[in-house]
């Protein structure tokens, strides 16, 4: 045998046994470890009772019932990981995580890295300024900070934005959402961009003491909201897929929701298409 054969006869069986590892691993241990957002009201934060809640939390529990499921297993213990947005997705990447719950957008670019499942939620990067601040639009940024998250996708649109517009704001990367808010409310930025619905859930959860704030009528992107999944896990994704879209189809997503959303009226037309397209038959 050539030593180009033997090479491909060790390293074939070698990456099959990797692809199976995750799969494997779960089945064998009876546990599954979840990368989990705690700070992303009404979608991921941590309940009164230490456990993660929040809508995505809810969809996320049933995508964990569809793999108990896959993997015919009559329990499944959950390791609950938070941490922030870029380190959930390092984890699902490099094995400290079999899935990630929270307000991750599916990008191209991080297709590199991991999978996404079904979308569960689609939103728009968005500013909040003090109440009566001069801030009206996007050219009021000039000359101001705006806090914002490192490492998400807001932060990279913002940048991006300013410079196409040639407006000389100043971002500054906060380490998380509470850090980014608390700079806002601090006088330390004049304005702070995120995803629209986390921004209003930060603002209906705050227990600070600040002037009142105002989400700006801008959107600064397109932010479609998934589950990431291992890439080398095809098993494991259409369980968690097969789990979404059974939600969708039984219509209970509407009922979740609600439980979440109903105070901002019903789901807006765009929401609605994603439950009714995502309604895969079996």
């Amino acid at each position: 045998m050539s030593r180009l054969l033997l090479a491909a006869a060790l390293v074939l069986p070698l990456a099959a046994a990797q692809a199976a590892g995750r799969v494997d691993k779960i089945k064998a241990s009876g546990k599954i470890t979840v990368a989990v957002a705690e700070d992303a009201a009404p979608f991921a934060f941590r309940a009164k009772d230490g456990e993660p809640d929040g809508y995505s939390i809810e969809l996320c529990r049933k995508a964990i019932a569809g793999i108990q499921k896959q993997l015919k297993l009559d329990k499944l213990q959950v390791a609950w990981a938070p941490a922030s947005t870029a380190e959930r997705l390092k984890m699902v990447a490099d094995g400290r995580a079999d899935l990630e719950c929270g307000v991750t957008t599916h990008t191209l670019g991080r297709e590199a890295n991991v999978g996404f499942s079904l979308p569960i939620f689609i939103d728009g990067g968005g500013i909040l300024v003090p109440q009566g601040s001069p801030i009206v639009a996007v050219p009021g940024l000039e000359g101001k900070k705006i806090a914002v998250v490192k490492g998400t996708t807001t932060e990279k649109r913002l940048t991006e934005l300013l410079k196409e517009r040639a407006i000389a704001g100043e971002v500054l990367a906060a380490k998380d959402r509470k850090h980014a808010f608390a700079m806002l409310n601090s006088g330390e930025a004049q304005a702070y961009a995120g995803d629209r619905a986390v921004l209003i859930g930060q603002v209906l959860t705050s227990k600070t003491t600040g002037p009142g704030w105002t989400l700006l009528d801008v959107e600064l992107s397109y932010e479609p909201y998934a589950f990431a999944v291992p890439r080398d896990e095809p098993d494991l994704r259409l369980a968690v897929d097969r789990a979404i879209a059974e939600t969708y189809r039984s219509k209970r997503i509407e009922d979740i929701y609600d439980r979440w959303f109903g105070r901002f009226g019903p789901p807006q037309p765009l929401m609605k298409a994603l439950f009714i397209l995502n309604r895969i038959p079996e």
